[in-house]
């Protein structure tokens, strides 16, 4: 099996892999909140730096304080950060692909809502049960409380 991908520096990367890999990347892939797996050439922990501090520094945060713009008629929100001429710009590409965004789902022809929409198979006369708590030792629990 093998998967091309873009570096960061431009350059393809090749990952070349067997089934059993495969499958073990996507169970891990089921197991994690988000589906979003990250390849780094750095190791994940430098001494002393635990793994949120260096996701937080390569996650960008959104903008504190934002300008709402109507522009045809939709509302959109920039950052104030932004200076007047990029602000100006960014303006007039959306207004010039207006009719590439999507507001609802009829927005969007030829694309099936079953593929689309997010349903949860549930039988609705089975009552949930929630998940008994975890209990872990006292070393476990400073990770944790570090990481979160």
């Amino acid at each position: 099996m093998k998967m091309k991908l873009p570096s960061l520096e431009g350059a393809m990367i090749t990952m070349k892999s067997d089934k059993k890999e495969a499958k073990r990347c996507y169970e891990n892939n089921l197991k994690t909140k988000r589906g979003v797996c990250s390849v780094t050439t750095q190791p994940c922990r430098e001494e002393g730096v635990t793994r949120l501090e260096i996701a937080r520094e390569r996650r960008p945060e959104p903008a504190k304080e934002v300008l709402e713009m109507e522009i045809g008629g939709k509302k959109f929100k920039l950052g104030r950060s932004l200076g007047q001429e990029a602000q100006d710009h960014i303006a007039e590409v959306i207004a010039r692909h207006m009719d590439s965004f999507a507001w609802s789902a009829s927005d969007m022809p030829g694309i099936d809502l079953d593929f689309l929409c997010h349903r949860l198979t549930m039988d609705p006369k089975v009552r949930p049960v929630r998940q008994r708590r975890r209990k872990f030792n006292d070393d476990r629990r400073q990770v944790i409380r570090e990481e979160t």
